[in-house]
């Protein structure tokens, strides 16, 4: 998918004896999006900004070592020690490696001449990349960060290199002194390196102004320079904004842990090294005790003050533990960490705040796992309940409102709730909006400009097979029954290889509270590589006919 961003100026900061002054300069083909505002609680702020950037370079796979020397090795050994018996049928082999032996002297000797110039080579790519990383660093980065200007809220989102961590600054408009008109809206901003370099020096004495602008510079014009860039932007980057907004609106398991709590597992992970496995972290949960995290594979107990007061007992086992070291830094200036665990090897959610300013980090289920692979939330986020409803409308809602719930969309266009979160999610999907799981509210964010048109990826073929199904008629609700708390649960048949009886209960906005299912997929996945084929039908089968 290719994509031009085009900045009037490349973003700059400046510091001064009146303070240091962030001025990011917002993408001029979108529509404009503007803010000039004096940073209260600037330090709380700067310190977060830092934890995103960390979320933004981090790359947590594992490095994939190369075989190939020693795979060259393997076979010259057998060559050489082949049976006398084959020797004949290898007359000719044995001129083509003396041959070769003659070849690669003269190669040794090639390489040694080369050696000098390679180790320049090396140095200039050394000083080319040093200089790429300070001046152009979308070449570094996949797409520069996302920048919401709401009512409430300055909102930053971005995603890391390996695409399995998704972070989000949110600074609330209470904590910032605005100057000048609004523009409203989303944007992508330029975040340059010297910008990120400035963002260290921010001191509590030393005011801070966060300006987002949108000047159109034309190339000719002497104020300025136009920066244009041109992206050939992956779809798993796409693929994955999409899926981290539906998977904070499944329902999951929310506790408040200590700070000290947290830093004291991250020391324990930084000063010890993994050689074998398990490389989970254990949340021992049971209700009116206190929260346990278990390390293992030391099987090194920490016991938080906190109680459990939750209704979902049990154990919940976490991996890619190592991505939280992007919050270390945060831990010493704030009480607590808001935590929410969607399940054993789930995507999880985690929240602190520094005077007022809010980091959100979003985890999938492990590090090679990324936000892209197999996850389809789309479909667990609402029962797909197809009613006559009008897209665009919900969006002008949106649009107008910028921050909205099911509820107040369901009441403006006299539908149900589970309707009005179906035409919500679509949007997500769309790309045009996003899900705050801690407001519990939806908010207006075009993540790009133009229409996001995406290629089937391998896991739609579940998605394939399920709607198969419904259209062979081979699927049925069983029984509906009401639940406590305005939970419906549904049993529904699906006739595939075998009978299948998956169960599902829905809340009131349609959203999926609870999955199962007898095949083999879900005994062996769960939820952790999305729903199997017979969730999906079921939850379609009952969009359409509840």
């Amino acid at each position: 998918m290719q994509v031009t961003q085009s900045y009037a100026r490349p973003s700059s900061a400046k510091t001064d004896n009146k303070g240091t002054k962030f001025s990011f300069s917002a993408e001029i083909s979108r529509n404009p999006v503007s803010i000039n505002a004096m940073i209260l609680n600037s330090l709380g702020y700067a310190r977060i900004m830092l934890a995103l950037r960390q979320i933004v370079k981090g790359d947590w796979r594992t490095p994939q070592k190369d075989h190939t020397a020693y795979q060259e090795w393997v076979n010259e050994r057998y060559v050489e020690q082949l049976p006398e018996h084959l020797k004949h049928i290898e007359a000719k082999k044995v001129a083509f490696l003396t041959k070769r032996e003659v070849l690669k002297a003269k190669k040794a000797g090639i390489i040694k001449q080369l050696r000098p110039l390679q180790a320049e080579v090396e140095k200039a790519r050394k000083q080319y990349y040093a200089w790429l990383y300070q001046n152009d660093r979308d070449k570094w980065y996949v797409l520069d960060p996302v920048i919401s200007v709401h009512k409430d809220s300055v909102i930053f989102e971005a995603f890391s290199l390996d695409e399995s961590a998704y972070g989000r600054v949110s600074v609330p408009m209470k904590n910032l002194e605005v100057f000048n008109n609004i523009d409203y809206g989303t944007t992508n901003i330029d975040f340059s390196q010297a910008l990120a370099d400035e963002i260290y020096r921010v001191r509590n004495y030393r005011p801070a102004w966060l300006k987002v602008e949108y000047d159109k510079v034309e190339l000719s014009t002497a104020v300025g320079s136009n920066v244009e860039k041109k992206i050939d932007l992956p779809e798993s980057w796409v693929r994955g904004f999409l899926q981290v907004q539906s998977a904070s609106t499944l329902d999951g398991t929310s506790l408040d842990i200590n700070a000290q709590t947290l830093a004291k597992v991250l020391e324990i992970l930084a000063q010890k090294k993994e050689k074998e496995s398990p490389r989970s972290l254990r949340f021992i949960l049971k209700k009116g005790e206190k929260i346990k995290i278990i390390i293992d594979p030391w099987n090194i107990e920490i016991t938080d003050t906190n109680i459990f007061e939750g209704e979902n007992e049990g154990e919940i086992r976490l991996w890619g533990r190592r991505r939280l070291m992007v919050l270390n830094d945060l831990l010493p200036y704030t009480d607590k960490v808001n935590v929410k665990l969607l399940g054993t090897g789930m995507p999880s959610y985690w929240s602190v705040e520094l005077d007022g300013h809010r980091f959100d980090v979003g985890l999938s289920g492990w590090t090679d796992n990324d936000w892209a692979k197999k996850g389809n939330f789309d479909l667990l986020a609402s029962a797909n309940k197809k009613v006559n409803i009008d897209i665009k409308k919900v969006e002008q809602i949106l649009i107008k409102n910028l921050s909205t719930n099911s509820k107040e969309v369901a009441e403006i266009m006299n539908i149900d709730r589970s309707a009005a979160t179906s035409a919500l999610q679509e949007l997500c999907k769309n790309g045009q909006a996003m899900y705050d799981h801690l407001t519990q509210n939806y908010r207006w964010r075009q993540l790009l400009k133009q229409d996001i048109k995406l290629t089937e990826s391998e896991e739609d073929d579940r998605l394939k097979y399920a709607i198969e199904l419904i259209q062979n008629k081979q699927v049925e609700i069983i029984y509906e029954k009401d639940l406590e708390k305005n939970i419906k649960e549904y049993k529904v048949g699906v006739q595939g290889k075998n009978l299948y009886q998956p169960i599902i209960q829905l809340d009131l906005d349609g959203r999926i509270k609870f999955a199962d299912c007898t095949c083999s997929h879900h005994r062996r996945n769960k939820l952790r590589q999305g729903p199997c084929s017979h969730i999906m039908s079921a939850v379609i089968w009952i969009g359409k006919n509840s």
